[in-house]
């Protein structure tokens, strides 16, 4: 099977349908026909019988539809990227970003690179990590900003800062115990509020939930660490953020609480190695480091010292 048979292929087997593939492909149903005739004469066997439902595989088409799905894919993701590249010109910068990266960060950002160049246009994603390799491989995104380096050989990541994690409760669980009390004798009867799912950030809250003797179930589990912050205002619980997000807290709403318990957590910008990076992102990663640093300078009058 060449390329253009497999595509037909493929179309006929997601519809079900001669006229909807030929839709799908933007050809007539006569070329798609004779695609998939041309096919079953070169194979010696038919690929799809016609029932009342429409077309159906044969058990034959089953084991070439599961032995071709990652050639289709890996075509599907060959269209993506080439379709992107040409769509990333001099006058546009598109980003992703952790959605606490997102929220908490990326506003100064932006407002920088406004100023500085007002004339390019800015698109922005809200990525969790383990959507930034298709991003990036597929030029989606020009780079992308994450905690942690990324595990991907084909994605380089940059080390463009560190700081401590924090944990965060609400203040009037945090007032419940003597000033001078522990962190374990704070936190042994407040819930702890977890990450679903492979986030790095899950293992930090545990080890802290662990060290303290908070119980791990029953407990709240959510996606991001933005709910689950939302949820420690409303005083349900403790969590554990990033340095970025407890620079911003307001102290009346939430307290911080630096865990040197903890190894410190890095913020990566992370690029495809195969494709050089375009002016545009070029100049806005060269504005990275002062809004960073002009983040980090933000007044932090009012929030607890470490123990």
């Amino acid at each position: 099977m060449n390329l253009r048979q497999l595509e037909v292929f493929q179309a006929v087997l997601q519809t079900g349908n001669m006229s909807a593939a030929a839709r799908l492909l933007c050809i007539t149903p006569s070329a798609v026909s004779k695609a998939v005739a041309h096919t079953e004469l070169q194979l010696g066997y038919r690929l799809f019988v016609r029932t009342r439902q429409g077309l159906s595989p044969t058990p034959e088409a089953c084991v070439l539809a599961t032995e071709s799905q990652g050639i289709h894919q890996q075509l599907d993701a060959l269209r993506r990227t080439a379709r992107n590249l040409g769509a990333s010109d001099e006058g546009q910068v598109r980003l992703a970003a952790i959605p606490a990266v997102t929220h908490e960060f990326l506003p100064r950002l932006l407002q920088r690179h406004a100023a500085r160049y007002p004339q390019v246009a800015v698109e922005v994603r809200t990525l969790h990590q383990d959507q930034m390799t298709q991003a990036l491989l597929t030029r989606s995104v020009d780079f992308g900003l994450g905690f942690y380096a990324h595990p991907h050989p084909q994605i380089r990541s940059e080390l463009l800062v560190s700081g401590r994690l924090s944990l965060a409760v609400a203040p009037a669980l945090w007032g419940r115990a003597p000033r001078a009390a522990t962190l374990r004798a704070r936190l042994t009867q407040v819930p702890v509020i977890r990450l679903v799912g492979d986030d790095p950030m899950r293992q930090s809250i545990d080890d802290i939930a662990q060290r303290v003797g908070a119980p791990l179930a029953p407990a709240i589990q959510v996606q991001t660490s933005r709910l689950a912050l939302e949820l420690v205002r409303l005083g349900m619980g403790w969590t554990v953020i990033d340095f970025l997000t407890a620079q911003r807290q307001d102290p009346a709403s939430v307290v911080t609480q630096e865990l040197h318990e903890l190894a410190p957590i890095s913020l990566f910008a992370y690029q495809a190695r195969s494709v050089p990076e375009g002016l545009a992102a070029t100049r806005m990663r060269a504005l990275l480091g002062p809004a960073l640093h002009e983040a980090l300078q933000a007044d932090p009058a009012g929030k607890k010292k470490p123990l």
